[in-house]
């Protein structure tokens, strides 16, 4: 990737830009926004200019990657993360997935977001809702729902029972989940999540 953030000649004050768009975009899978490179103190019309020359790729509205950032496993969620701000986080089924917890199969991308655009995909499950810091967790580029949270979160949606308990037991069976955390939540859950959750637990014993 060297070179092709160089500032433009005789502009002191673009020295470090680019570098810093660099950190900005390797810690998101190499995403980032129209809003991140103007903050970073890009002139708009910059662009067109590197999606010209080919040093950004356009992947959505207002979504660019760098064209030799690594590809990984994560980027499809980092993408969507990345396009809809830092207080997303990937949710539900897919944080399940992701976790390792039961075997959903989720035929969309799970991502709560605080923020109230339309769905720019029908490849998204949008759950719009604010997190707590202790609710989720760092995974390379993705923030993702603790699987505290996610157990939760899937205890109130609308899977089976059966599926529920397939979640809960492997996630104490791996160690990522703690029974007596996940039993203390119940007093503070409707009454049939609570249930939902309880019975989950029996499975376990």
């Amino acid at each position: 990737m060297s070179g092709w953030l160089a500032p433009r000649p005789g502009d002191p004050e673009r020295e470090g830009v680019g570098e810093e768009l660099t950190r900005v975009a390797t810690a998101q899978a190499g995403f980032f926004t129209t809003a991140q490179v103007l903050r970073l103190g890009f002139a708009s019309d910059e662009i067109g200019e590197r999606v010209a020359d080919g040093s950004w790729v356009k992947i959505e509205r207002d979504l660019f990657r760098l064209k030799d950032c690594p590809h990984s496993d994560l980027e499809e969620f980092a993408k969507w993360c990345t396009w809809f701000g830092a207080a997303a986080a990937v949710s539900h089924q897919s944080a399940a997935e992701l976790h390792g917890l039961g075997h959903l199969y989720p035929r969309f991308i799970h991502l709560s977001t605080v923020l109230s655009p339309p769905s720019p995909t029908q490849q998204l499950a949008l759950h719009r809702r604010s997190l707590r810091p202790e609710d989720c967790e760092q995974v390379g580029p993705l923030r993702i729902t603790t699987p505290l949270c996610t157990a939760l979160d899937l205890a109130a949606s609308g899977i089976s029972q059966e599926l529920l308990d397939e979640v809960v037991a492997d996630g104490v069976a791996i160690g990522r989940l703690n029974a007596r955390a996940l039993h203390g939540e119940c007093g503070s859950l409707p009454a049939q999540v609570a249930q939902r959750v309880e019975h989950a637990l029996a499975t376990c014993t």
